[in-house]
């Protein structure tokens, strides 16, 4: 399996996230940073200001994007920057907030949370408990909260038959595979993988071979784990916390991989100006 850096666009992100291939555009989030960035083909990096830490994004079939906000789900458009508010999330726990999400092969949007880590000022705020679910959106809008007790939920891929559904705890340093029925409910779970690699689970995608790809967060390195749980891959980065990765490019062979500066000291960002960085690698299999 070859994987090599392709490039190496140094954005600065404070916490990049959530990245999603967009016909020929990159598209992600900086949590704390407040941004929706989109990169074109050309290199040009653009985007639009949020009101609040934008934690996920995710793509709408006829156009535009939901994004979820520190306390609530919102659609945006992706030309003008807009946003009309959805619905507001987990109102009984105010000291949450949104994190990781994505959207199954039949169109349902599951999105979890956490306890809020981020303080007013965009710096980290210390957390104590596992206060974070995880819900699904179906496409009618009907909301359901499908899971509970993680205390920072990463990770969310499916198989392109959405019977099976990859979900993590990066508090846990855990993966664990979901067998789901057509109406997106769990049937069973198991453990994915064994003892953990280096630095913690943190966003993942699937490829077309059925492998995932994980970012390490704090292990400076993405993983590709079979679809028995064993490593196949490791590929080190020029970054310290990878956070999340997706497949794009004109034949979806390239991952691109986002990055955090959120929690290092002002002595390890001087030491590689590349933290908070979004990497391209180039690899020999599709997404």
């Amino acid at each position: 399996m070859r994987a090599e850096v392709l490039a190496v666009h140094e954005v600065a992100n404070g916490v990049g996230e959530s990245p999603v291939w967009d016909r020929d555009t990159l598209r992600w989030v900086d949590i704390t940073g407040g941004m929706v960035h989109a990169l074109s083909p050309d290199g040009a990096l653009s985007g639009h200001a949020m009101p609040d830490l934008p934690c996920f994004l995710a793509l709408r079939r006829d156009g535009g994007a939901i994004v979820g906000l520190r306390r609530e789900v919102a659609y945006l458009d992706l030309r003008s920057g807009r946003l009309e508010h959805w619905f507001d999330v987990e109102p009984e726990r105010p000291d949450n907030r949104c994190n990781d999400a994505g959207v199954d092969p039949a169109g349902r949007l599951w999105f979890g949370t956490m306890q809020d880590n981020v303080d007013s000022a965009g710096a980290p705020r210390p957390t104590s408990g596992a206060t974070g679910a995880l819900y699904r959106v179906d496409p009618d809008g009907t909301r359901t909260r499908i899971l509970d007790d993680f205390g920072l939920p990463n990770t969310l891929a499916w198989t392109p038959d959405g019977a099976t559904m990859y979900f993590g705890d990066t508090a846990q340093n855990r993966i664990r595979r979901y067998l789901l029925d057509p109406a997106g409910e769990i049937v069973s779970t198991q453990d994915f993988h064994g003892p953990p690699p280096v630095g913690h689970c943190d966003g993942s995608t699937l490829d077309s071979e059925g492998y995932l790809w994980n970012a390490r967060f704090g292990g400076g390195c993405v993983v590709r784990f079979a679809p028995d749980g064993s490593v196949d891959t490791r590929v080190d980065l020029p970054v310290t916390n990878p956070t999340s990765c997706c497949f794009g490019g004109e034949d979806l062979r390239t991952l691109y991989v986002t990055s955090a500066r959120f929690g290092l000291s002002e002595a390890e960002l001087a030491a590689n100006p590349a933290e908070g960085a979004l990497v391209a690698l180039a690899t020999d299999v599709e997404g």
